[in-house]
């Protein structure tokens, strides 16, 4: 879940996901948020929207391999 799209941020975005799993009408599922934003408190405000995890761009291929691993658990 990107953090910046254009209509829908990424917490809201996963806000709506939350209530559509809460009606039935979503599965559950692992979200893991990406942003280009760096302070330690932007990463935490979005963690607290219901992520599970978080990883800065630009994405380097091993960590997000090792994420998708962590996720898998």
């Amino acid at each position: 879940m990107d953090q910046e799209m254009p209509r829908m941020s990424g917490s809201e975005t996963v806000q709506e996901i939350e209530r559509l799993q809460a009606q039935g009408l979503a599965p559950p599922m692992n979200i893991i948020g990406c942003t280009t934003h760096g302070p330690v408190e932007e990463i935490e405000k979005f963690m607290q929207c219901g992520i599970d995890s978080c990883i800065q761009k630009p994405i380097a291929a091993h960590k997000l391999q090792r994420l998708l691993q962590r996720q898998e658990m």
